[in-house]
């Protein structure tokens, strides 16, 4: 007698098996979650850069806002973008100090993400030219859902490992494996509760510039009140003149060697013309 073939066993089997899978599949795609739910993780930001009037006034209303919605200013940043500079000679003892500059902030703020339409709708209706506006929306609730799975997962494998291992297992093997599952566990915890603050919390980054400005200065000028007086700089120069006759009349006085040997070829001189003239004369 044949004994019944495991084909026929198998089959019925792997058709049950598929059917289920697909109907789990199926359900998890209807099991989708809307997009606009709220049991979504999105990330919303923004990066506006803009003129406004005042550099300082428009930065300082941004901040008190943003508190105001207990949000936080991460970062503030003022500063002056000079273009050129010029000094310039303004009276006998005064300069004339002209500086072309435009007020420049940077901002990095953080809201919560209910506000972040409010503050940016602020922003640029403050703005007298908006030279680009950015918002971005980013949805990471399939990366947030990875990192949960991945550490379901870690968690059975590791209570698997714990029920069916042996004693062939090194202990160093398994505490290293241990420690790497851990840590592994732990930057996707970590990276799931960044998530979730970026989800709540909005991050807008702010440029702010004005018009160019002029800033003109009338300064001492150093110069003129580092010169001496007529009569300072004149005993002065009377000082210098006599050191200078001073070192001369040494200098001349070095020399009496030179004047010594200059006299007795003088003297050589003359007495070597008067033979000769009395030669001439005989």
């Amino acid at each position: 007698m044949r004994k019944p073939s495991i084909y026929w066993v198998a089959i019925p089997l792997v058709t049950l098996f598929a059917c289920g899978q697909y109907n789990r599949e199926a359900s998890t795609i209807e099991e989708v979650t809307p997009l606009q739910s709220d049991a979504r993780k999105r990330i919303r930001s923004a990066d506006v850069r803009c003129r406004v009037p005042d550099v300082f006034k428009a930065a300082s209303t941004l901040e008190r806002m943003v508190v105001s919605v207990e949000g936080v200013v991460v970062e503030s940043v003022l500063h002056n973008d000079v273009a050129e500079q010029h000094t310039l000679p303004w009276s006998a003892d005064s300069l004339k100090l002209v500086k072309r500059y435009t007020p420049v902030a940077n901002l990095t703020l953080r809201v919560p993400v209910k506000h972040l339409d409010s503050v940016v709708t602020t922003l640029t209706s403050m703005a007298g030219f908006i030279d680009y506006r950015k918002l971005q929306d980013q949805d990471v609730t399939l990366a947030y859902e990875s990192n949960a799975m991945k550490n379901e997962a870690a968690i059975a494998e590791e209570n698997r490992r714990e029920t069916t291992h042996t004693k062939m297992n090194k202990e160093l093997e398994v505490t290293q494996h241990q420690e790497a599952g851990t840590q592994a566990a732990i930057d996707r915890t970590i990276a799931n509760l960044g998530m979730l603050e970026n989800a709540a919390f909005s991050t807008i980054s702010v440029q702010l510039f004005q018009p160019e400005v002029a800033d003109v200065q009338v300064v001492v000028n150093p110069q003129q009140f580092a010169r001496a007086g007529f009569g300072t700089a004149a005993m002065s120069a009377l000082r210098n003149g006599a050191d200078v006759f001073r070192a001369l009349a040494l200098f001349f006085l070095q020399m009496w060697p030179l004047w010594i040997i200059a006299a007795a070829a003088w003297v050589l001189y003359r007495k070597v013309m008067r033979r000769f003239s009395g030669l001439r004369k005989v």
